[in-house]
């Protein structure tokens, strides 16, 4: 268990439950990470990146071990956790339909900056041709 910077360690276990069980891991709280899919040790590395409630959480490729439907569940969970603590969040994907839960776009392209979108109707427009595309 972790311990959040020295509060009582029943602050830190009321915390886990409640971000593991966001994620869909309530009924894996306890096994040990060999015991996980990779989804789910994917899943738990999120809950440990938000459980300190950092000032920016950076996330690269969050949902790469996931398939769609979990994916699109972890990344809206993602976005609600932190912006129900006032954070900031950093995520790299190459899943446009991803875009839904984001503030603004940063494009890359051969290791440059090709576009920045922060318009929402612009980064809506992005995620519903994505996901008609598939």
């Amino acid at each position: 268990m972790l311990r959040l910077n020295k509060k009582p360690l029943r602050n830190g276990v009321v915390k886990s439950e409640s971000i593991l069980t966001r994620l869909g891991l309530e009924q894996r709280m306890h096994a040990y990470p060999s015991e996980l899919s990779g989804g789910q040790q994917q899943r738990v590395a999120i809950a440990r990146a938000l459980i300190h409630e950092p000032a920016v959480v950076l996330a690269d490729e969050p949902t790469a071990s996931l398939d769609t439907n979990l994916a699109y569940q972890v990344v809206e969970t993602f976005a609600n956790l932190i912006h129900e603590q006032g954070r900031a969040g950093i995520m790299v994907t190459h899943d446009l339909r991803m875009t839904k839960f984001v503030d603004r776009v940063i494009q890359m392209q051969d290791g440059q900056i090709h576009r920045i979108i922060d318009e929402r109707a612009e980064i809506d427009e992005l995620a519903s041709l994505s996901a008609a595309l598939g």
